[in-house]
């Protein structure tokens, strides 16, 4: 369901660095290397599976800018939202690339593999970041509620640890996507998010010449519509197919509005998601848990 609730304006930047993000932390004085004592440790994890590309590109990046630790679902598993499945064991299993560690699977949802990774990997002090993606598709406007990369993310929110999604929505070459999210990584580590939040990054080109610019911007609209059509029916069930259409909902000063027009969009997200002014209008009715009097 769309809102009809206008958004914020854009927030226009041709260079990210310049721009204190909404809902960070003060800036901290000196660079990266001076934001702490220790190493900067990193966990990256994914919803498209330890083998995609696009994680492997972003744990060679990343690992200019801090220690990075791979934890991913052994396969693909898009869609799952923050979705955990507490019903079944979990193996963590070592993965490697021409004999080459990098890093470790498991079979279980993106979310679950962060949450395993922070109580069964974490280093002494914990992980300073997660970082999740790089996701082969855009997660702006409201399929961030559905995407796998942003709940892996959110899941180091719950933990509060600062958190950041990453996806590419022209997901045939990640080098340049990789190189920005070093870049940015290196400015959340001066600046990092306030407990609770995500920040969501959407790169719409593989190159830095096919961008327009950044846009820290609020999440609205749609770019991408799935659901269901019916088949041919079998053994008596119903068949339905899995459904995807492109649309073009952009409401003005929406993250989808400034993707569609080329830029990488910044979007905090908030793990809580109540309606602060609706839990004092409620709160007004005179709600009462007696239902004797009930007409």
């Amino acid at each position: 369901m769309m809102s009809n609730v206008p958004s914020p304006p854009l927030v226009l930047a041709a260079v990210l660095l310049s721009l204190p993000l909404p809902g960070c932390a003060p800036s901290v004085d000196g660079g990266a290397e001076d934001a702490g004592d220790g190493p900067y440790r990193i966990l990256v994890s994914n919803d498209d599976g330890i083998g995609s590309p696009g994680i492997q590109e972003l744990a060679d990046a990343l690992s200019e800018v801090g220690e990075v630790t791979v934890v991913a679902p052994c396969g693909q598993r898009s869609g799952s939202s923050m979705a955990v499945d507490l019903r079944q064991e979990l193996r963590l299993m070592p993965y490697e690339v021409g004999g080459e560690a990098r890093g470790h699977c498991v079979d279980a949802t993106p979310a679950g593999a962060v949450l395993l990774a922070i109580e069964a990997l974490a280093p002494e002090g914990g992980f300073d970041l997660v970082v999740s993606g790089i996701n082969a598709g855009a997660n702006v406007g409201d399929l961030s509620h559905m995407s796998g990369t942003v709940g892996a993310a959110m899941m180091g929110a719950y933990y509060g640890i600062p958190a950041v999604a990453a996806s590419l929505g022209d997901a045939r070459d990640f080098g340049y996507a990789a190189a920005f999210m070093a870049t940015f990584v290196e400015e959340v580590r001066r600046r990092p998010p306030l407990p609770g939040v995500v920040l969501s990054v959407n790169i719409p080109s593989t190159t830095e010449a096919g961008t327009e610019g950044v846009a820290v911007a609020g999440m609205g609209g749609s770019y991408l519509v799935f659901g269901y059509e019916e088949g041919e029916p079998e053994e008596g069930a119903r068949v339905f197919r899995p459904r995807l259409s492109l649309e073009d909902n952009h409401p003005p000063g929406s993250d989808s509005e400034a993707y569609a027009a080329g830029m990488i969009t910044v979007t905090p997200l908030r793990y809580d998601w109540t309606d602060a002014e609706l839990v004092r209008e409620l709160a007004s009715w005179g709600l009462d848990h007696r239902v004797g009097g009930r007409p």
